[in-house]
């Protein structure tokens, strides 16, 4: 019984520094100065410059050339002054002072004048869409009174929104909304 367990273990011990040496050295196919940079992979880059891969693998080893890191280039026709503003999206002034965003979409390039000030923005339905202040939202939401209740609703992707709250349970957008409506009706301006 002592015999088997101790080939068993001298046999796993072998096995272990045969793997440890396989990994600490540069296997052969491999060009000496190879840094292993995953398990089964080595990076070497030659006299010229360019880097190449070694991978190991069942069939043996295979060499190919490190892809290149994708460097965001501007399209042709986006001005060489334009700024990126965002991923595929550059803003440009021309010598007029009007302000160009150019972006990328699948199907081409498009170019459009950036819309001025705090003019409202509208969606591609034609119904205004919120902007990027605190509050813009709440400017979409119409309130209507109906006795201890309020109506409430705003466009939506899919059509109209619309929830009925008591006057006693608003939340405060809420009643910020059923404020700003109290003080634009008729009623309101007449006290």
């Amino acid at each position: 019984m002592k015999f088997p367990l101790m080939v068993l273990f001298l046999g796993l011990a072998t096995l272990t520094l045969a793997q440890s040496k396989e990994t600490s050295a540069v296997p052969a196919g491999v060009p000496a100065g190879a840094v292993a940079i995953e398990g089964h992979t080595w990076r070497w880059v030659d006299k010229a410059g360019k880097a190449w891969l070694f991978r190991s693998t069942p069939f043996g080893m295979m060499r190919s050339e490190e892809p290149k890191q994708e460097v965001a280039k501007r399209p042709a026709g986006v001005p060489v002054e334009a700024m990126p503003v965002s991923d595929g999206v550059w803003r440009w002034i021309d010598p007029q002072q009007k302000v160009w965003l150019f972006q990328e979409t699948p199907a081409g390039l498009m170019k459009s004048e950036e819309p001025k000030g705090a003019a409202a923005n509208v969606g591609p339905t034609g119904q205004k869409v919120a902007d990027a202040r605190p509050d813009a939202t709440l400017e979409l939401i119409t309130a209507k009174e109906m006795g201890d209740s309020i109506q409430f609703s705003r466009p939506g992707p899919f059509g109209k929104y619309s929830w009925v709250k008591k006057k006693t349970q608003l939340d405060r957008d809420e009643t910020i909304v059923w404020d700003r409506t109290r003080a634009k009706s008729p009623a309101a301006k007449k006290d």
